[in-house]
Formats: C-alpha cells, sequence, structure tokens
C-alpha cells in the first residue's frame, strides 16, 4: 500500500471516530477545505510538512499518522537500478532525495 493511502486512511478514521469534517480540519491546519479534499481523495499527495500540521490537529504523533498495523518494522529500502544520463533526470533524483531527507527530518523531530 502506498504510503499516502496509508496516511489518508488514517486521517479519515480520525476524522470519523472523533465526527470532525474536511472543514474543522481545513481550518485547524489553515487550507481551504477543497485542499483537504484534494489530499483525501488521494488527487493530491500530502507534503510533509502538511502531515506534521495534520498529525498536531489530530492529536496524534506523525508516525501514528503514517503508518498502519501491516508495516512491523519502520525502516524503508528504496533500491534503483540503471543509470541517469539526462540533466532532467539528474535533478528529479536529486529533488525525490531531497524530499525524503526532509520527511525523515521531519519524522524524526516528532519522536
Amino acid at each position: 500500500m502506498k504510503s499516502n493511502t496509508i496516511i489518508v486512511n488514517n486521517i479519515k478514521s480520525r476524522l470519523q471516530d472523533h465526527q470532525q469534517s474536511h472543514q474543522w480540519l481545513a481550518q485547524k491546519i489553515g487550507v481551504s477545505k477543497a485542499l483537504v479534499g484534494h489530499m483525501l481523495n488521494e488527487s493530491r499527495v500530502i507534503q510533509p510538512q502538511r502531515i506534521v500540521a495534520i498529525a498536531k490537529a489530530l492529536g496524534v504523533s506523525v508516525n501514528e499518522l503514517t503508518t498502519d498495523d501491516s508495516m512491523k518494522e519502520e525502516r524503508m529500502t528504496v533500491e534503483l537500478r540503471g543509470t541517469l544520463s539526462k540533466r532532467r533526470s539528474k535533478m528529479e533524483l536529486e529533488r525525490l532525495k531531497f524530499a525524503v531527507e526532509d520527511y525523515v527530518g521531519l519524522k524524526s523531530e516528532q519522536r
């Protein structure tokens, strides 16, 4: 299961458990109701800084929001194969590495 799907499912579950609406969440994290709708129907990926804000609004840790029962081990491994020959490909890989490092940093701050 994709990590964004896990996060979305956990958010929806928490909102339902506490009988809170998309509007309530939007006000708590300072975004529009439409953006919350897009994030929760997965047409937009939830950015790391929003994950932190949502976790705080829902009163849970980032770890609780980003994991499910099927994830026994927190450690993730990524394997890349092949070579990057184009400049744009190299730039995209650098952006991806930055996003991962940013996410890991935010996650460790919450512990």
